[in-house]
């Protein structure tokens, strides 16, 4: 992958300074173009066509579209071949330069004869317009800021923190990185500055100093035409082995990580069953219960792939996070960030492309919250004497077993008779709402997270707000800011989306059947992976934070939890009355969230801080 910025206006010292902002996503080569009313700039981590025939920014043949692009076109050979016929021509062998000319043919129709991840910009100069466009569930990222007639726009937050531009935190993006431990599109954490929404573009009119259109392209429809367990297995597996095929493509070797659960397994075994050899990486942690690396070395012994583990000692996890707050711009409370960079780094020694296994469990109804959330429905809607009951027992379990999923059950008996889509946003959010305004001291703004999801209820709904807010701004948001902090590009084949519109029709038995998330991919798999690798539940890239705050890391709780003060968002007599000495209460998310929040806080928002 790359990384790209621009801006509005004529600069090209800055812009190349704005570029370089970016070089850990693109440390291969780098280009700027400027004119009287743009400039743009381009940082390349080359993976198809390694020469200078692939620099960007690049343009059509009369130099009228300029080109600057993060990601991959897979299917961009096909695509060439149509422009050809058609009487293009090309200087390249680079998925980008296709990209100019299917802009001339189709305009911003083009993005639906795109297969691919990708975040890009196409300057009109004819128009004048400025044509942004994001991958349809958000692999890439693309931040942008329109204010005053000023507009920018960058792969990271930094680049756009560093233009010149205001900064102040949008305190509605602060209340929902406390619900939720991320920030997803369209919010970011500061006020003028979006992220552009997934399958989404965006057309800027320079001239007029305008946005003109900001616009879904493409959108997620459930139906359950697909009934057969026969054929969704066939479907499934034909799927994914095209897709895992079309993200080989490469001129740099290319890698898969390896966790051991069924979605990368699944990937590896894909690409081995067709003949090609594999690199594949897991991490290993100290403490036993977390650690899943002995079922990723029986699937890479059982596929025979090239296979390599990292040990992730506590000790490595003070010089992680520190960059973690560097790499990731925005507040981000998902802890396996930390083995996510660390297996990112490693892997980085041996390829540039590492395939994953991202998004199996929202595609396929694996996470173990989805039965959880059908329990604790049918626990909402019980007589009101009979919830009091169960909150009573629940409060008297939570003395003795302080865990946050009980205490989530009992919050969701408190509740009034919800839908299933506004009763999963409460089920999933991190921080009870009582507890959320005595922390921020008033009454918290709650953003409406269910209004993208056009599904309402039942499984397909759980899904349809997964994909819209965590999967993009929690798992491919991790993924991509720890890979590119160490120039490795990753590829989920579960998101190729001819295989997701797929994994849509599948009518809901064929993803959860009982207790067995994912059915329909552990019969498509179970005679090709290890029997202990197709029965095993759902575990989740589970990190011991409770017990890293408690040692390891008990003196940045002490600095960033209770005592950090240059800010006045978080009542810290709050935060203290929940220490751990209070049995009653599993803080361990809470207090990790507020101290990323404070630790990126320090980094770049407090005054006299320079954190670049």
């Amino acid at each position: 992958m790359c990384g790209i910025v621009g801006f509005n206006w004529n600069d090209k010292k800055l812009i190349g300074e704005l570029s370089d902002l970016l070089v850990h996503r693109g440390p291969d080569q780098h280009g700027v173009y400027t004119d009287d009313k743009v400039s743009l700039g381009h940082r390349r981590l080359s993976i198809l066509d390694l020469s200078e025939h692939g620099r960007q920014p690049m343009t059509n043949e009369d130099g009228n579209i300029v080109v600057i692009f993060n990601g991959e076109i897979f299917n961009y050979q096909d695509l060439k071949k149509e422009l050809v016929a058609l009487g293009h021509t090309f200087s390249s062998h680079s998925d980008t330069e296709v990209l100019a000319h299917l802009y001339e043919e189709h305009g911003t129709a083009m993005l639906s004869r795109l297969n691919g991840q990708f975040a890009l910009c196409i300057y009109d100069k004819a128009q004048g317009t400025i044509f942004l466009a994001r991958d349809r569930v958000g692999i890439i990222p693309l931040y942008y800021y329109c204010r005053e007639g000023r507009f920018v726009f960058a792969s990271e937050l930094k680049a756009i923190m560093r233009s010149g531009v205001s900064l102040s935190i949008n305190e509605d993006a602060v209340a929902f990185y406390l619900r939720f431990g991320y920030i997803s599109a369209p919010l970011s954490i500061l006020k003028d500055t979006c992220k552009l929404e997934p399958a989404h573009y965006l057309v800027y009119d320079v001239r007029g100093g305008k946005v003109t259109a900001n616009e879904r392209y493409w959108d997620i429809t459930f139906t359950d035409t697909i009934r057969d367990a026969g054929e969704a297995t066939r479907l499934i597996a034909g799927h994914l082995a095209r897709s895992a095929r079309m993200r080989l493509m490469a001129d740099v070797p290319v890698g898969a990580f390896l966790s051991g659960g069924i979605d990368s397994s699944a990937v590896v075994a894909t690409i081995v069953r067709q003949g090609i050899k594999l690199k594949t990486f897991s991490v290993k942690f100290e403490y036993k219960e977390y650690d899943e690396s002995s079922f990723a070395k029986k699937v890479a012994d059982h596929l025979k792939t090239e296979h390599y583990e990292i040990v992730l000692k506590p000790d490595d996890i003070r010089a992680i996070i520190p960059e973690l707050v560097r790499h990731y711009d925005e507040p981000f409370g998902d802890s396996s960030a930390i083995p996510t960079y660390f297996v990112s780094k490693f892997a980085r020694q041996f390829v540039t492309v590492c395939l994953s296994g991202d998004a199996g469990d929202e595609l396929l109804a694996g996470y173990n919250r989805y039965r959880y959330f059908f329990i604790a429905r049918f626990l909402n809607r019980l007589p009101g004497w009979l919830r009091a009951v169960l909150r009573f027992k629940l409060s008297v379990l939570l003395k003795l077993v302080p865990k946050f999923e009980i205490e989530k059950i009992r919050e969701v008996l408190e509740l009034p008779l919800l839908d299933d889509l506004h009763l999963y946003e409460r089920f999933v959010e991190k921080i009870g709402r009582d507890d959320l305004s005595r922390l921020l001291r008033k009454e918290a703004p709650y953003e409406d997270t269910t209004r993208l999801c056009k599904t309402k209820a039942g499984l397909c709904a759980l899904q349809h707000h997964d994909i819209v807010h965590y999967l993009e701004g929690d798992i491919l948001a991790k993924v991509d800011r720890a890979a590119m902090a160490v120039s490795l590009e990753t590829r989920p084949p579960f998101l190729d989306h001819e295989l997701m519109e797929v994994c849509f029709k599948m009518q809901n038995n064929l993803k959860l059947k009982g207790r067995c998330g994912k059915w329909v991919l552990k019969q498509a798999f179970k005679d090709i992976l290890p029997a202990v690798t197709v029965r095993r539940t759902k575990k989740g890239f589970g990190v011991p934070i409770k017990y890293y705050l408690k040692n390891e890391l008990a003196d940045l709780v002490d600095k960033y939890v209770f005592s950090y003060d240059k800010h006045s968002l978080f009542d810290r007599e709050f935060l203290r009355s929940m220490s751990y000495g209070d049995a009653k209460r599993d803080t361990t998310r809470l207090y990790w969230n507020v101290m990323m929040f404070n630790m990126w806080h320090d980094r770049w928002m407090a005054k006299n801080n320079d954190p670049l």
